[in-house]
């Protein structure tokens, strides 16, 4: 069932249940699912309702170093968390990811790739994305080759692509599964403010929760699961010791090796041979989906480069010059995009040339009926239609792409969450982002272009244009992708190297899990939210074993 915290027992300040799970996102519901009817007693808390409420943006005010986005974007107190506003890539993490890689720093998973790859078939189910197919023999069966005159070679895989679900807001998706359970209760504006220890123990004992009115609850639970961020998870740790270094912090890695990828379109790529599949494709199974170039794993050891995606890319809306109608008026509308997305707009960067509104207006009146006919279809395929086209490719007038790229991050100690001085209505510590991208992964970016574009000029009659100064400005003007909070509290298989341990519970506290991107060691290139799922399920799978132990 599902209920208002402030009809929790009017009067009483404690309750108690057996799986307590902050956090009602991605990953607090899907475990919540998962337990539903396994007879164990389940409260989700949920520090907001049904429908996301600006008024509490000020639970997430921090103070974050640029380029790193406002500490309240990408962040949201509501049923479903951030996927009722993600935008549905589905992609899983590869093999490499989870290696020990001697030219990446502590990198490497204390467990197999497989072990979270089973889970990957599950995780597509609940995001509503289709079979666990990622390439283009599999799911587009027939199709074109992603660059026509691309030949077979052992540096470029140009078969892959990435999935959309539809896109899923969990909290929408699944609430009638947690509305109808019997043995799940979800407590909406229950906002979770601090874990409390069990007297003498090392296990945590309640956790403390603030209503809308105000009352503070105890609820006291054997075991609890933080479902929160990659942000929130370090703030609620260290909130949680106010007289020590924060709990899982004994050796200070607490908060440490924050990454979020790091993206930016480079160079353009101009095709040897016509008709390159540019648009949204639908797999056999019927899910949108992406073309993507990847180096494969050997490339990527030979020449020390980290996981990178490429996608061929629109050009900048903010330049009229493209002389597209439509991509204009998306610009001119950009005041009604949520601020978390009007940067597409600019290639998530600083924009090449920023085109004056008339050279926008002019676009639009000379491409009325062009315009026209895309409302059309966006009608139909973005808003009436369930499963929705992810959003809107325009190619260049002249054939040639701009190439956008997602890199991961090599783990770094000094990119960090940390705790400030400043409190919020609820005396919770605030937040301050130091994220940093390194100089080594600036150049080991660099250095991919350039494979990337020795391989187009050997194995085919593509070929990849930039100015290497320019390239090098450009990257170092990269953004984090914002939304993606990873590696906080990082998984390890000793407390000298991480927070928690294989099965993400808390080396200091045996009963507190986490279920969240804060615990996976490295990034890959993918979007976080498959592998979050996946890890959950795996979570439940390891709860529903500990309760049928002896």
């Amino acid at each position: 069932m599902i209920l208002n915290a402030t009809a929790l027992a009017p009067g009483a300040n404690s309750a108690r249940t057996t799986v307590c799970i902050v956090g009602a996102g991605a990953a607090g519901i899907t475990l919540a699912c998962e337990l539903d009817g396994s007879g164990i007693e389940v409260l989700l808390l949920e520090a907001g309702g049904y429908v996301a409420d600006p008024a509490v943006d000020d639970d997430y005010v921090g103070q974050a170093r640029a380029p790193h986005p406002p500490t309240t974007q990408f962040r949201r107190s509501v049923l479903g968390g951030t996927t009722g506003i993600w935008g549905g890539r589905c992609v899983p993490f590869d093999p490499i990811d989870f290696e020990r890689r001697d030219y990446i720093a502590d990198s490497g998973w204390p467990i197999p790739y497989q072990e979270v790859a089973r889970y990957y078939p599950r995780a597509l189910a609940y995001c509503d994305a289709g079979a666990d197919e990622f390439s283009v023999a599999e799911a587009l069966p027939g199709a074109r080759p992603t660059l026509a005159d691309l030949r077979p070679n052992p540096v470029l895989l140009s078969d892959r692509i990435e999935r959309y679900s539809l896109p899923t807001d969990f909290g929408k998706r699944y609430r009638a599964k947690l509305a109808a359970s019997t043995n799940v209760t979800t407590l909406l504006y229950a906002r979770c403010v601090g874990l409390q220890r069990a007297p003498g123990s090392e296990r945590i004992g309640a956790v403390e929760v603030v209503d809308q009115a105000g009352r503070r609850l105890h609820i006291a639970a054997d075991t609890v699961v933080l479902a929160t961020g990659g942000i929130e998870v370090p703030r609620l740790l260290f909130q949680s010791d106010p007289e020590g270094p924060g709990l899982g912090n004994h050796n200070d890695l607490l908060g440490r090796y924050y990454a979020c990828h790091f993206e930016n379109t480079c160079g353009r790529v101009v095709p040897g041979q016509p008709g390159t599949p540019f648009q949204f494709e639908k797999t056999r199974d019927g899910v949108y989906a992406r073309r993507k170039l990847q180096f494969s794993d050997q490339t990527q050891r030979e020449q020390r480069l980290l996981n990178t995606a490429f996608r061929l890319h629109f050009p900048e809306y903010s330049d009229a010059r493209h002389g597209s109608a439509v991509m204009s008026a998306i610009f001119l509308a950009k005041s009604v995009l949520l601020p978390e997305y009007r940067a597409i707009l600019q290639h998530s960067g600083a924009p090449a040339a920023t085109s004056g509104r008339a050279a926008h207006l002019r676009n639009v009146a000379c491409g009325l009926p062009a315009l026209a006919t895309f409302g059309a279809q966006w009608l139909f395929l973005r808003v009436l239609a369930q499963r929705k086209l992810p959003y809107t490719l325009v190619p260049n007038a002249d054939g040639s792409f701009p190439l956008e790229f997602n890199c991961e991050q090599t783990p770094l100690a000094y990119s960090r969450i940390t705790p400030s001085r400043e409190r919020d209505r609820h005396g919770m510590r605030r937040v301050e982002v130091d994220w940093r991208v390194s100089q080594d992964d600036l150049d080991a970016a660099y250095r991919g272009f350039g494979v990337l574009r020795q391989a187009l000029q050997q194995h085919s009659g593509s070929r990849l244009d930039y100015d290497d100064e320019q390239l090098r400005a450009r990257l170092a003007g990269s953004v984090p992708l914002g939304g993606h909070h990873i590696g906080t509290a990082r998984m390890a298989d000793s407390p000298r190297h991480g927070v928690v341990d294989t099965h993400c519970a808390l080396f200091q506290c045996p009963n507190l899990y986490l279920a969240s991107a804060a615990v996976f060691p490295t990034s890959s290139h993918a979007n976080p939210t498959l592998t979050i799922v996946a890890l959950a399920l795996r979570l439940a799978d390891h709860l529903r074993a500990q309760r049928a132990a002896p």
